[in-house]
């Protein structure tokens, strides 16, 4: 688990980093496609690409992919382009939250705990996303809720998607398609210049491979997580992974927060975190949560 809180934690960092001299969609779409692409490669070399998926599968793989893949990583990429990556990571980390509102809306029964970690963590997007909480940056900043919610809704209906029986063969499959789908879109919104690469520095490349890389480590470690470890552990991800991120930009990207950034920040990580153990026993939340890539 400690590697899923490091990676997936810095991957904030490593995006911002990236968006600083290259196009946020081309760049997003390039790195699913490359990390589709080696995680093919590592299947067929280990023997497990199994059985061919049928159309359904794939269908359900590539929608899954655009809608967690491409509506979720893809718009915070483009908000990190605008706005620092630690309140990104902050608002991005409310998945949990809003699930729990799907569920509601569905008629499921929810916990007084699942409740108040919800209004808890509204208040905090709200003090973050308010003038003194974010200043500029608020407007771009909305991208990192909508990215998050982008990514409740897949992970909630995913799940009732047909999908391949092994989860790497969809994870394949969704970062490829999603990876198309990005680099095409990019190019269609600025032009072919949105792939250049002569012009990106060699920090936002460095930045760009180890999202590729570290990503996909990360991702198999995830995979292997999910069966060997309790779910309620493999989702303290949640609420681990933007304190990385926090800790990360202040570090290396001199990314501060003021008071009212700070306050906002904890409200949401707590709430995030109270929402998390609320659901620790079994129980429908716990397996919408976790993401198919």
């Amino acid at each position: 688990m400690g590697l899923l809180y490091f990676v997936w934690g810095s991957t904030y960092l490593a995006i911002r980093v990236t968006v600083e001299t290259l196009h946020p969609l081309a760049a997003a779409g390039v790195r699913f496609i490359l990390a589709g692409l080696l995680t093919l490669g590592a299947l067929a070399a280990l023997g497990r690409l199994g059985p061919r998926p049928t159309r359904a599968e794939l269908r359900g793989s590539a929608l899954a992919g655009v809608w967690l893949l491409f509506g979720g990583v893809g718009i915070v990429t483009i908000t990190e382009a605008h706005a620092p990556s630690n309140l990104t990571a902050v608002l991005a980390s409310t998945t949990s939250l809003w699930v729990v509102g799907y569920r509601a809306l569905a008629g499921e029964r929810i916990g007084r705990g699942s409740i108040a970690g919800a209004a808890l963590g509204v208040v905090g997007v709200i003090v973050l996303l308010s003038p003194g909480g974010s200043g500029a940056e608020t407007p771009w900043l909305i991208g990192a809720v909508v990215a998050s919610l982008f990514w409740s809704t897949g992970s909630f209906y995913g799940r009732r998607l047909t999908q391949p029986a092994d989860p790497f063969v969809g994870a394949v499959v969704q970062m490829l398609t999603a990876g198309v789908v990005m680099t095409v879109v990019g190019v269609a919104l600025d032009g072919i210049g949105a792939l250049d690469l002569t012009a990106a520095s060699g920090r936002s490349l460095l930045a760009l491979l180890y999202l590729v890389v570290a990503g996909g480590i990360a991702f198999s470690a995830y995979i292997w997580a999910l069966q060997h470890l309790p779910i309620s552990t493999v989702v303290s991800h949640q609420y681990v992974n933007p304190a990385v991120a926090v800790l990360l930009g202040a570090v290396i990207l001199d990314e501060s927060l003021g008071l009212s950034a700070v306050i906002g920040a904890a409200l949401v990580i707590a709430a995030v975190f109270a929402t998390v153990r609320s659901e620790s026993s079994p129980s429908p939340i716990c397996e919408e949560l976790v993401p198919e890539t």
